[in-house]
């Protein structure tokens, strides 16, 4: 294999191209493939006429770029050409429009490029931004050109312009003849036998928030996050005061990770804020897709995490191939990466080359979006069937294709740095301290937001836990602390008590409000703390009754004894109330009853119904318990009158015992 690597740069677009073209054609005279980016901010119609003349067109894939990757290491505002000749392989070409219909193009290039007859076909694609329909392209060439990974990405526009500036949204294909700003171009290689390929990607960019869900948007545009709207969602971290040039200038650094779910469950896929309507308060988030109702968590990049994640993308891609040494490595990384790393916008192919190796040429761009594959290994990426197999549009992240090429390959770069390409390091300085503070401002709210919000959960919790059965929060805080958030179907054995209070319904209707809850509570509230200090627990109150559980029977009739003498003392004060208590033991089952929206963890079963039976039968200032329950506490009660009684749900009479409120 023979590769020629060209880059050069400054101001006369045309000379650069010619002098990059020149380079490369220094080694690979009668290229089969030819690989052009270059830097948006240079004379696109200049670059095109230019590699027109010295180069057959039909072979050429690439555009306008963000940044350049070459041997010589990341540039702007440069030209950057590879040129290849790869004997054994065969070379195919296709492009067409995207502009009206992305899935119409797709059909074009998949009828341009015909059936795969090669033993290792891999699509490399390079297209315009389709107004975030880029999807349907891909789907159709998935459909079309079964078993060939696809990688590339879209050009780039001047993303240092601000996503509120048209110039960041128009980018450039050198589509043949034409200089597009809409078009999708593929070059399909089958490589030779002996060839391996692997890949890589990784995002690097970390979790700073709690999950949240999209709970109004239409297609990838967000309008609410946890019922939010999307901007103040964004200024709680920004600061209530941060301005539209702040939201701009930093909103990119901080996008959505969102989670997938059903086969692909356990991955993410980055989302990446790309406009604002400030006006209307939405935020498009890109690559497209339908975010209603998805999951999602706020990550952040720090230029660390960049880095790292070009070193784990890089070791990916590297164990793919099995031990064998990459010939050539394509690069594709997200321009928004590269702003973040400004004045360290070498850091990230630096980590790549220390585990590729240094004399491996790395040759690529920094785009607009990537244009990847999940999977590492050749044979899982062809497999669209596999989870996660074949190749999708990303965002934020940086990419790999390591290629081994059989046999002797001859490298042919000569390249140095155009000094002409090196922005000023008092205007990438500027724009790192701008970044950091920016960055130093989210994190500050971030942590304000979280002391906030950890100190509205407490009080939440403590709202939640007078409205909650002591012991299903214990359940819940300990299957929460192991991140289970469902409690499970179970079995209890124990004693079931249920207490009505008689006289409740005349009272209310001759009494106002406050002072039958006033009434109501002398009662509610002193039997709740009994039945707590005897290790039941209140279950529910139903209006004017309470539902309460034991695992000891014995304990369950302590209770029972001392909320009927206290009861007997508010009665002798004037009380107007009296109660009955009703209790049974047995095997019931604490099970989720109700809806998704609304349900209740409490028991059911012959048991407990049986306990509420006793209640409704027993005597106004007594209580009523099953022969089971009065085995424990005979010897306590050896006067209780026995009761046979017929109750609904029992065919037969059943035994209970009636005690008073004093042994």
């Amino acid at each position: 294999m023979r590769i020629g690597i060209g880059l050069a740069g400054g101001e006369d677009a045309a000379k650069a191209t010619r002098d990059a073209v020149r380079q490369a054609k220094r080694t690979v005279p009668k290229p089969s493939l030819a690989i052009v980016f270059g830097g948006v901010r240079l004379d696109q119609k200049k670059i095109h006429a230019a590699l027109r003349g010295l180069l057959d067109p039909k072979i050429v894939v690439g555009g306008s770029s963000y940044a350049e990757v070459t041997p010589a290491g990341v540039t702007k505002n440069s030209v950057a050409v590879l040129l290849l000749d790869l004997p054994g392989a065969k070379f195919r070409f296709a492009g067409s429009c995207c502009k009206a219909d992305p899935a119409a193009a797709g059909h074009a290039i998949a009828d341009e490029i015909g059936s795969l007859t090669g033993c290792r076909p891999v699509g490399l694609v390079f297209s315009g931004i389709s107004e975030g329909r880029d999807d349907r392209l891909l789907r159709v060439l998935h459909e079309r050109l079964p078993g060939a990974p696809l990688f590339g990405g879209l050009t780039s526009g001047d993303h240092d312009a601000g996503m509120d500036k048209p110039e960041f949204w128009i980018n450039w294909q050198y589509s043949q003849h034409e200089l597009s700003s809409t078009a999708a171009r593929m070059a399909m290689i089958d490589l030779p036998r002996g060839a391996k390929i692997g890949f890589g990607f990784e995002h690097g960019w970390s979790p700073v928030g709690p999950q949240a869900r999209i709970t109004k948007a239409k297609g990838g545009r967000v309008f609410e996050i946890d019922g939010i709207p999307a901007l103040d969602y964004y200024k709680q971290f920004f600061g209530e005061c941060a301005s539209r040039e702040v939201m701009v200038r930093s909103i990119q650094r901080h996008g959505f990770a969102l989670h997938l779910e059903g086969a692909q469950a356990g991955k993410t896929l980055m989302k990446l804020p790309v406009r604002i309507g400030f006006e209307k308060g939405w935020i498009d988030y890109y690559p497209p897709e339908d975010l209603q109702g998805r999951r999602v968590q706020l990550i952040a990049a720090t230029r660390t995490g960049v880095v790292d994640g070009a070193r784990v993308a890089a070791r990916r891609a590297l164990a793919a191939l099995g031990g064998k040494k990459p010939s050539l490595v394509i690069a594709v990384s997200c321009c928004t990466r590269g702003r973040f790393l400004n004045s360290r916008l070498d850091a990230e192919m630096d980590a790549a080359r220390e585990v590729f190796g240094r004399n491996t040429p790395i040759f690529g761009y920094y785009s607009g979006g990537e244009l990847l594959p999940f999977l590492s290994k050749y044979e899982d990426a062809a497999d669209a069937t596999k989870p996660f197999g074949g190749s999708y549009y990303h965002t934020t992240t940086v990419g790999f294709l390591a290629l081994h090429a059989p046999g002797r390959t001859v490298t042919g770069t000569g390249l140095r740095t155009p000094p002409q390409c090196v922005v000023s390091s008092a205007r990438q300085l500027a724009a790192s301290e701008l970044a950091l503070d920016d960055t130093e401002s989210f994190l500050s709210n971030l942590s304000r937001k979280s002391a906030d919000d950890a100190h509205v959960l407490r009080k939440h919790g403590e709202v939640i836990r007078r409205y909650t059965p002591h012991n299903v929060w214990k359940a819940v805080g300990a299957r929460a602390a192991k991140g289970v958030y469902e409690l499970r179907d179970a079995s209890f054995t124990g004693a079931f008590l249920f207490m009505d209070v008689k006289g409740f319904t005349n009272y209310s209707e001759k009494n106002a409000p406050c002072k039958v809850v006033s009434a109501l509570n002398k009662i509610l509230g002193p039997a709740t703390d009994i039945i707590h200090r005897l290790g039941g627990d209140v279950d529910k109150y139903v209006g004017d009754c309470i539902f309460a559980a034991f695992k000891n029977p014995a304990r369950a009739v302590e209770a029972g004894r001392l909320i009927l003498a206290h009861v007997d003392g508010l009665a002798a004060k004037g009380g107007p109330f009296a109660i009955r208590i009703g209790i049974n033991s047995g095997r019931a089952i604490r099970a989720n009853v109700g809806s998704g929206d609304r349900r209740e963890y409490t028991y059911i079963g012959d048991a407990v119904n049986l306990g509420q039976r006793l209640e409704s039968n027993a005597t106004p200032g007594a209580m009523l318990v099953s022969a089971s329950v009065y085995a424990t506490v005979a010897k306590k009660w050896p006067n209780a009158a026995r009761r046979r009684l017929l109750v609904k749900g029992k065919k037969k009479a059943v035994t209970a015992y009636e005690l008073g409120g004093h042994s």
